[in-house]
C-alpha cells in the first residue's frame, strides 16, 4: 500500500530555512512598555549562506533598540538551531506588521503607551493534515504571472540566460489576504544543470501587488567547476530585501 504524503512541517516544499519568532517573558515590561524583546530562530535544512541582519524587515513604526544579528553572508549548518536576540521599540501608535524571513510575521500594536504582540506563520498549516496534492494546484494563468515576476527578478539580479529552463510552482498558504507561492526554476546550459533558484512570492489581494520575498540559489556550475551538492545561498538585492 502506497504511503500517503501529508504536509506536517510549517515550511513546505524546498524552502531550505525555517524561521521562528518568539517574545520572551516578561512581556510587556512595565518599566519600558513600548519596547519588546524578541528571539529570532533559524533552523536550516541544508547548509545555507544568509545575511541574518536582513532577515527582519521593520516598518516605519518600529525601530531596533539593540540586536546581535550578524551582518554579511554567514553560513548556517544543516540541522543546527541558531538563536539571535533583539529589542525593538514601537515609536508610532497603531498596528504594525513586520516580516521575519522566511515566511513569518510579527504582529505588534501600540495603544495608550502599551504594546501587544503576536506571531503569524504564513506557511504554518501543520495543524491541518493536508494531502500534498491538495495544495499544489496553480493554474496556468497564475503560473505565467509568477514566472513573469521571477524572470524580472532574475534580470535585475543579472542572472545568466540558460539554454533550457523548467519552472514549477506550489501554493504554500491559504491566507485570505496574502497568498504565498513557492516557485522553482531550474536552468540548464549544455544539457547540464547550471543553477537552481527557489522563490517565495507573495500576492497581496488588497493592493493587487505581487512581489518576491525570498530567493535561494544553488549554483551547480561555478569557476571552480561543477558541484553535485552546492551550498545554498539566500540572495538579496542591493539596498535591501527582495520584496521591498
Amino acid at each position: 500500500m502506497k504511503k500517503k504524503e501529508y504536509v506536517t512541517d510549517p515550511v513546505i516544499a524546498h524552502i531550505p530555512l525555517r524561521a521562528d519568532l518568539d517574545f520572551p517573558s516578561p512581556f510587556p515590561n512595565p518599566d519600558d512598555p513600548t519596547a519588546i524583546n524578541i528571539i529570532y530562530i533559524l533552523t536550516p535544512t541544508v547548509d545555507v549562506k544568509v545575511n541574518v541582519s536582513e532577515g527582519i524587515v521593520l516598518p516605519e513604526g518600529i525601530v531596533f533598540v539593540q540586536n546581535n544579528l550578524p551582518t554579511g553572508q554567514t553560513t548556517l549548518s544543516k540541522g543546527k538551531k541558531y538563536e539571535y536576540n533583539a529589542k525593538i521599540r514601537v515609536v508610532k501608535p497603531g498596528r504594525w506588521i513586520f516580516y521575519v524571513s522566511p515566511g513569518v510575521y510579527g504582529d505588534v500594536s501600540l495603544f495608550e503607551e502599551w504594546v501587544t504582540a503576536g506571531v503569524q506563520g504564513v506557511f504554518d498549516i501543520s495543524k491541518l493534515p493536508v494531502e500534498f496534492h491538495d495544495i499544489i494546484d496553480v493554474s496556468e494563468e497564475q503560473r505565467d504571472v509568477l514566472m513573469d515576476v521571477a524572470k524580472k527578478w532574475l534580470i535585475e539580479y543579472s542572472a545568466q540566460e540558460y539554454g533550457r529552463e523548467e519552472f514549477e510552482c506550489l501554493q504554500i498558504s491559504g491566507n485570505p489576504d496574502v497568498s504565498c507561492y513557492g516557485c522553482e526554476i531550474l536552468g540548464y546550459s549544455n544539457s547540464k544543470l547550471y543553477d537552481k533558484y527557489y522563490f517565495v512570492i507573495e500576492e497581496d489581494k488588497h493592493t493587487n501587488k505581487t512581489k518576491v520575498r525570498n530567493v535561494y540559489r544553488w549554483a551547480y556550475q561555478t569557476p571552480s567547476g561543477y558541484h553535485r551538492k552546492p551550498v545554498c545561498e539566500e540572495i538579496t538585492m542591493k539596498g535591501g530585501g527582495n520584496g521591498e
